[in-house]
């Protein structure tokens, strides 16, 4: 006897059987957060760029910033329990629409949360059909998506060549050796002792967690401060620390406790700010500040080399340096996860766009990039708008 695979309904109100599966495009509503926080525990390629906690906060920091996001939320049920959830939004660039996930610039890692009972593939797949039948989208641009998931399977003819990148790790659970700094060489731990002891000549040097979210805070002001004045002196531009969201949506995860602050401080003077995300035992470094004035003693990696010692005693089994894998970051990981960006054109116009996220965007980058300090400086305000 042949098998009849469960179809799919869209229907609304009523009982809806168990076995019944329902796409739908779900408005952004407090009544979708609990499934959603369900979902979350469900599914085993969770992320906290995916948690309720994460894509609330951005979306309330946007509308307060004034840079308010189009959610686009793609969820398929089955009978009343959510067993998939894609965090999407819209935003416009000149006449053209992107889809793109929920976040952005500030989402490190993009993803589906899928149940891991499920389908994976298959749900993927009818979520992926209702995607593409949304209305008024040109394109999707889908960036930052790590390779050993079923979404970058799913993507894989529509990857952007040249976007590769990679996130260097320290699991704890495979140390070979006992503590982080066993795992280094005796060359790099002179080294950093070698930069203590000259930080140290500038004062006393000090670690400190941070737990109560008001001190928190004004730690995170100080940090963007840093950064300020920082990409002021280098002539550089990050989209993230740019876009007026980014400040506001961390200080709401401070006040919800989902941030982990710690500073290192040369007398009076803090040195180095590092704050992140710690949620299920995985910290995501997602800012790191330091004061130019103390830029030749290292202040940043010294700050990593007294929050790696603390880990164990945080519970912290994984920590996620974050993409781009620069060389401070890979001196202390054990672990990379690959990266890749992904556009996909859905309508006539949406190929210029593409043209233009694929092909020029990154001309106009290198361009800039090549500049000298003075001209990056003067043209930075131009390179905001084209992000």
């Amino acid at each position: 006897m042949n098998e009849t695979a469960p179809s799919i309904h869209f229907l609304s109100g009523g009982d809806w059987p168990d076995t019944a599966l329902r796409c739908e495009e779900a408005c952004w509503d407090k009544d979708l957060l609990e499934p959603w926080r369900d979902l979350m525990r469900r599914s085993s390629n969770a992320t906290f760029f995916q948690s309720p906690e994460w894509c609330e906060a951005w979306v309330v920091a946007a509308q307060a910033g004034g840079t308010p996001e189009t959610p686009r939320i793609a969820t398929i049920w089955r009978g009343r329990t959510l067993i998939l959830l894609w965090p999407l939004a819209v935003r416009r660039l000149a006449v053209f629409h992107i889809l793109h996930h929920l976040g952005e610039p500030a989402t490190q890692y993009g993803d589906v949360l899928i149940d891991k009972r499920e389908d994976g593939r298959a749900l993927l797949d009818m979520a992926w059909e209702m995607v593409l039948s949304w209305h008024e989208i040109d394109a999707i641009e889908l960036r930052r998506v790590r390779q050993d998931t079923v979404l970058a399977d799913h993507l894989a003819r529509y990857r952007v060549s040249g976007t590769q990148a990679s996130a260097p790790m320290l699991d704890f659970r495979n140390l070979e050796a006992s503590s982080a700094d066993r795992q280094r060489t005796s060359r790099t731990r002179q080294a950093l002792r070698r930069h203590q002891r000259q930080l140290g000549e500038h004062g006393q040097v000090t670690f400190e967690l941070v737990r109560r979210p008001e001190e928190q805070c004004l730690l995170l002001d100080h940090a963007f401060a840093l950064k300020r004045v920082w990409q002021q002196q280098k002539g550089a531009v990050s989209a993230g620390y740019a876009h007026g969201a980014s400040h506001a949506c961390l200080r709401q995860l401070s006040m919800q406790g989902f941030l982990l602050v710690a500073y290192l401080r040369a007398g009076d003077e803090i040195a180095a700010v590092e704050i992140g995300a710690l949620d299920q035992r995985r910290y995501w470094s997602l800012v790191q500040s330091y004061d130019l004035r103390f830029a030749k003693h290292a202040p940043g990696r010294l700050l990593f080399w007294y929050l790696l010692e603390r880990c164990p005693q945080l519970s912290i089994e994984v920590f996620d340096f974050l993409a781009p894998a620069h060389r401070h970051k890979l001196e202390w990981a054990n672990t990379e996860v690959a990266i890749d960006d992904y556009l996909i054109p859905v309508s006539s116009r949406g190929r210029l766009a593409a043209t233009y996220l694929a092909r020029v965007k990154p001309v106009l980058r290198e361009c800039y990039r090549r500049l000298p300090a003075g001209l990056r400086q003067r043209a930075s305000s131009l390179l905001r708008k084209l992000n």
